[in-house]
């Protein structure tokens, strides 16, 4: 699924009935995006051009010309990743493998596009605020469920090598507790692939009652968490067969959190540097 895709099915159930047919469309006659101008799609589409401009819109970009450059660029991007061969993704069900090789084929090409599509989401004005506000702040509470939790607890790891007033628990009373504890001069960090988890939501409530800076770690699209964060650092991922419990999410979400803690001890290097210093010697010193 390219990207386009993902970002369109991922508004697609927000959208006024008069942008549906739009992203319809879209979906099924990606090629006439390049092809034809704003009024012949309004025309082929039977829509108009003002719902063409607002679809763009609700995807993220500024019009219908930012849209059709995205478009190209990502479709030269797909075409270059092609070009230089590697493992191909096949959805099909656990029982449709053939060989272990095909296995680990499909399995190294979803990760490597979960990380590849992430990458093209980037946006660094979000980014850069996100990065400022966790340096800024008091303490920091990260909230993860499920396989979120891995990602979760990685980036509370990384962040207590630098010395940082970070949180994090796998119970959820305890999750409860200390986001009651939260307040203005805090981040809360929330990561959940649906964006959908009661869970997560319950505990977001709680930190924007708090007045809490908020983060939502989602997939592309207008999911509940990502709708009620001040911040928001998108996935987005294939799932080559839901039944499987093997998703690439973990992966996109895994790259989010480097360039996070990287990005953050860049910016912060003068006050990390002796942490990650004292950090390395108590796990390497006397080691050959």
């Amino acid at each position: 699924m390219s990207l386009m895709e993902e970002r369109i099915k991922g508004v697609y159930d927000t959208l006024p009935q008069k942008e549906k047919k739009v992203a319809e469309y879209c979906l099924n006659n990606q090629d006439d995006i390049f092809k034809y101008s704003i009024s012949e799609l309004a025309k082929r589409s039977e829509t108009s051009q003002v719902a063409w401009v607002r679809f763009s819109k609700s995807l993220g970009y500024t019009g219908m010309k930012e849209l059709k450059t995205k478009f190209y660029n990502e479709v030269r991007a797909s075409l270059d990743d092609a070009d230089r061969g590697g493992p191909k993704i096949e959805f099909k069900d656990l029982d449709q493998y053939t060989s272990l090789q095909a296995i680990a084929d499909n399995i190294c090409a979803t990760s490597l596009q979960a990380v590849q599509t992430t990458y093209r989401l980037f946006d660094t004005p979000t980014f850069n605020e996100v990065v400022e506000k966790i340096i800024e702040a008091k303490h920091i509470q990260i909230f993860g469920i499920g396989a979120s939790a891995i990602a979760a607890y990685d980036l509370y790891c990384k962040f207590q090598r630098i010395n940082y007033h970070v949180i994090y628990n796998e119970d959820s009373h305890n999750s409860r507790m200390t986001a009651s504890q939260l307040c203005d001069e805090d981040v809360a960090i929330f990561f959940c692939d649906s964006g959908h988890s009661r869970g997560i939501l319950e505990l977001l409530d709680l930190a924007k009652e708090k007045k809490a800076t908020t983060v939502g770690i989602t997939k592309l699209g207008n999911n509940p968490l990502s709708k009620g964060s001040d911040y928001v650092l998108f996935t987005t991922s294939p799932e080559i067969d839901r039944k499987s419990g093997v998703t690439s999410s973990r992966f996109a979400q895994l790259y989010l959190v480097d360039t996070l803690y990287t990005a953050v001890a860049n910016r912060d290097y003068k006050n990390v540097k002796k942490y990650l210093q004292s950090s390395f010697e108590a796990f390497h010193n006397g080691v050959e």
